[in-house]
């Protein structure tokens, strides 16, 4: 990295760095990072050694940071919780929930008062990340060799090729890492020099094939979607119609060539075609897609009993409970809804609902934000999560998702265009 770029600045992006491996690695080390971030915020740089910033350059960036209406509706995410406290009577479980979404309250400002990244340091992030994942997979792939046979029994029972995380946010994470692999090396992005490029589109080549071996389909699904949002884009401003076609195509025929060749993604299919068999016929027992099913069913009963609060996020855990009690007794597991559009629903109601996604979707809005493929790309994925899985009800999720998101807003802030170096 250049010498002369400003100390807090180098910091941020060692740490992210550190944030970054932590995503697979270390709950422990993600909150260091975060808080290690929360510091550099409150420190200033003088003669290359940090001290803690003067009143007057904290009240500078404190308004800084509230003239950022792209940072400040980040916040949201935090107190939506927040003040449906006021009506939840499992403080302990409401508290819980809180903690989480901490960084959603503190990140923000943190980094609106940092130095914005330069360009090749934003994209150098996305690079690491691509790394990281692809050496994350060497273990995962091994174990699933050396067990092939047992691990594709497993799938066909509903279970998982065992991932350093749990098997859904690590598929997020790999579809994520694919795509931005492909963004780098259209942009012919390169830390040192240009033959990395070809490792970049190897390893994002890579982890395509092993997305698919993974079986996971909620990786699958949004992969495929931000593929197809990417297309169409791309047709709609070079206007190539007919490659554009071309590729469309064959994005179309690829998932009908893994199924043919990939053993673990034809178990998982004809597993998830039983369950849905089963679920229509009423049997449900330890059957995973099924209770996730019933978990949104029951999500969706409690929302319409308050359909403009919502019962309070502390409270949703004790009336899922009750509600299976009700209405599934022989669930000895109940499972909160396995969507975060529902759960935000049931537990904040329609008032709640409504601040959720202005906080989601006005980022990418904000000053033509949605122009940046990464950006792009991480609300394409992250919302397509939400349908399937409480995305941002645990640390990964809301790691994974603050980090990306406000290293893109930071970024923003920074002189550098944005090319391809």
């Amino acid at each position: 990295m250049p010498s002369n770029k400003p100390l807090r600045q180098k910091l941020a992006f060692w740490i992210c760095v550190a944030l970054i491996v932590a995503l697979l690695y270390s709950k422990f080390v993600l909150t260091l990072g975060m808080i290690g971030l929360v510091l550099l915020s409150i420190l200033d740089e003088q003669d290359h050694k940090l001290s803690l910033a003067s009143t007057t350059t904290l009240k500078d960036r404190w308004f800084t940071f509230l003239r950022r209406k792209d940072f400040l509706v980040i916040t949201f995410f935090f107190f939506i919780v927040l003040c449906s406290g006021i009506y939840s009577s499992d403080l302990e479980y409401w508290a819980e929930r809180l903690r989480i979404k901490l960084p959603f309250l503190l990140l923000p400002f943190a980094f609106a008062s940092l130095p914005a990244f330069s360009y090749r340091q934003y994209a150098g992030l996305f690079y690491c990340f691509l790394i990281t994942v692809s050496i994350s997979t060497i273990p995962v792939g091994l174990n699933y060799a050396l067990n092939f046979e047992a691990i594709n029994q497993s799938i066909g029972m509903g279970k998982a090729i065992p991932t350093p995380i749990n098997h859904i946010r690590y598929s997020l994470l790999l579809s994520f890492a694919v795509l931005s692999g492909i963004i780098l090396w259209w942009r012919k992005f390169h830390w040192r020099n240009q033959r990395e490029r070809t490792l970049i589109l190897c390893l994002s080549l890579y982890l395509f094939v092993f997305l698919h071996l993974l079986s996971v389909r909620s990786g699958l699904v949004v992969l495929y979607i931000s593929i197809l949002v990417l297309g169409l884009r791309f047709i709609f401003y070079s206007r190539r119609y007919l490659l554009g076609t071309f590729l469309m195509l064959c994005l179309a025929a690829l998932p009908i060539i893994a199924f043919y060749t990939i053993p673990s993604l034809q178990q998982k299919i004809r597993y998830t075609l039983y369950d849905y068999d089963q679920y229509r016929k009423g049997n449900i027992d330890n059957l995973s897609d099924s209770e996730r099913l019933i978990s949104i069913e029951a999500g969706l009963v409690l929302a319409s009993q308050n359909p403009l609060w919502g019962k309070g996020a502390g409270d949703l855990k004790k009336e899922v409970k009750r509600y299976y009690q009700t209405f599934y007794p022989n669930i000895s597991h109940p499972k909160l809804p396995h969507n975060q559009f529902v759960s935000v629903l049931a537990g904040t109601g329609i008032i709640g609902f409504t601040f959720f996604l202005f906080a989601f979707l006005f980022p990418l809005k904000y000053h033509h934000n949605y122009r940046d493929d990464f950006l792009l790309v991480l609300h394409v994925i992250v919302f397509f999560s939400f349908l399937v899985e409480n995305t941002i009800e645990n640390a990964i999720g809301v790691a994974f998702y603050a980090l990306f998101l406000l290293v893109g807003l930071n970024q923003k802030n920074s002189s550098t265009k944005i090319t391809t170096e």
